[in-house]
Order: structure tokens, then sequence, then C-alpha cells
């Protein structure tokens, strides 16, 4: 219960410091511990240097004018920033907000066509870590700067969306959008805390590779007061067989591919909690649900109400 409170006045804190407001024209900073970074409020003074998930210091000169967006996620999250206007190429799969369907499609993630990019002539291009070094080479060498998200935790989501907001100029849009999250997500930990009893849960991605430690799966089950039956797994997306997910046993089965016909009829899964309880639960693929879940953007608080209400029906669907 101790723990509980400290929670609730330190997130009360956050809050409080983020709602805190400022004017002017030159970028003004309060120090919030969302995700470890200072939220910003105004403008951003320019050349600005921000420090991106793969470690690299990325120095923007001025606000960026044409940008390319390597990821669904950070295709929604500069949408949310309003700085939609400004996206003039994206991949294939970034088809969230329908506005973003009208942008040149440069191709996949992983395998963007180089040559569709530098034609576009972006000033900035912000990718996930599937971009290859030899890729994000050849675009700095035209000039343009390469942004990399790839979020390990919900705290690490938030701090992308202020860092986009910062290179942006669109410091307000992202402490707005980071203030409600925190919120929303707050309410959701305060709610799973209630539970009288803690559910064992196995996230299937297909193949039966999970999430483990490291990624925002992981990390929403822990703020949902769940357990994770890959979190000791020796990478961030490990493997289960099959004996593995019948010994842990796992009191919800969430599928994000599998279909649960499939699911059903593997040898000795009639025997799974989950299965016998009727708590196998299913996002097809490539669904608005499914993406809230597994996108690191905007709508991940979304994604986790969801998640919540797969594994505690009894409290989140009352």
């Amino acid at each position: 219960m101790k723990k509980k409170s400290m929670r609730s006045l330190w997130t009360c804190l956050i809050i409080l410091v983020l709602m805190i407001s400022f004017t002017g024209c030159q970028q003004s900073r309060t120090t919030a511990d969302i995700a470890g970074i200072e939220t910003k409020s105004g403008s951003t003074s320019y050349p600005v240097t921000v420090t991106d998930n793969a470690g690299n210091a990325v120095t923007i000169d001025k606000e960026p004018q044409k940008i390319v967006s390597l990821s669904p996620a950070t295709t929604e999250i500069l949408f949310s920033l309003d700085q939609g206007d400004k996206v003039v190429g994206r991949t294939k799969y970034c088809d969230y907000p329908e506005a973003a369907l009208a942008v040149t499609d440069v191709g996949s993630f992983n395998a963007p066509t180089l040559e569709k990019i530098i034609e576009l002539a972006p000033d900035l291009v912000v990718a996930s870590d599937f971009i290859s070094d030899d890729i994000k080479q050849q675009l700095e060498a035209t000039g343009a700067k390469v942004i990399t998200f790839n979020a390990a935790n919900i705290d690490g989501v938030l701090a992308n969306i202020i860092q986009a907001g910062e290179v942006t100029n669109a410091n307000d849009a992202a402490k707005d959008i980071v203030e409600k999250m925190a919120a929303d997500r707050e309410a959701l930990i305060e709610k799973a805390q209630t539970a009288k009893t803690q559910k064992s849960v196995f996230f299937d991605i297909g193949k039966f590779y999970s999430a483990g430690p490291g990624s925002t799966l992981d990390s929403m089950l822990t703020d949902l007061n769940a357990v994770n039956i890959a979190a000791d797994g020796t990478d961030q997306w490990p493997q289960l067989s099959t004996e593995e997910i019948i010994a842990d046993n796992p009191d919800v089965y969430i599928s994000l591919y599998t279909k649960p016909e499939e699911i059903k009829a593997t040898p000795g899964f009639d025997k799974i909690n989950a299965i016998v309880n009727d708590q196998l639960v299913y996002f097809e693929y490539l669904t608005p649900e499914s993406d809230m879940i597994q996108r690191p953007g905007p709508r991940i608080i979304e994604g986790m109400a969801l998640i919540a209400e797969s594994i505690y029906p009894e409290i989140f669907t009352k």
C-alpha cells in the first residue's frame, strides 16, 4: 500500500510540473521525471543537439521543413504533433492517421527505396532501429539528419514524443500529449493494483516468439501488475518452446498474430489455464487494435488499456 501511495504522489508531482506553462519566444524548460528527461515549452532554439535511442548525438541546425518517416510509430508521432504537412515520405505500413496515406510511399521500414528518399530531399529522417547503417550513412551524406527511435518501454515512448517535439519546434504539443498519456497510464496502473490475484501472461507475436526484457510489451505487463512468462528471456524477442509455455502455464494468452484455432490445436495447450478458463485473447495482425498495442507511439496507452481489459476483465470491463 505504501508503494502504491508513493507512486500516486510521484505521478501527481510529475503532472503538476508538466502543467506549468511558460511564455515567450525562447524555449523554456521544466524538469519532470518522465522517462528521465526534461519536458519543454515554447519555441526550440536552434541549433539543438539531441541524443537518439541509438546513442547518436544529432544536431538539428534549423526547424525541419521536409521530413521522411521510416516507421508507422514515428509517422503517428509526427502527425500527432501537427507536423503532418512537413512529412514528405513514409513507409507503406504507415496507415494512421488516414492523412498519412496521401504522403509519398518510400517502401518498407527495413528496406526503403533510397533513391525515392533522396529525390524527396528531406532535411530530417526519423527512423526505427530497423534502418541499416548503410542506408543511414548514405542519407546523412546527402545532408539529411537521421534520428533513430527504439523505445524499450513506455517511458521511452514518452521520451521519443518529447524529443520529436523538440526537433520539430512542437514542444507545447508534445508536452500536452505526454501529460495526457502519463495521466491515463497512471489510472491504468492504479486500477490494476486492485486485482485480488496477480495473473501470468504469455504474449504470442507469432511462432511462439514473445515479449522479452527491454520491450514495450514487457513494460506494459509490469505496469499492469501482471507476470510476463517471457520476462527472463535472453533477448528482447525470445522464442519459447511449447514445453516451456505449458510448464509456465499462463493465466492469460494474448496472441497478436497466431489465430486462436491454431493455438488451441497445439498439443498440450488444452491444459493451459488460459485455454481452460477461456482467457485466450486474439488481436488480429494489422488491425487498429493490434497497431495500438504494438506501435510505440501516441496511441500506445490506448493499447495498454486493451491489454488491461484482456488480463483483468473483472476489473476493467465493469
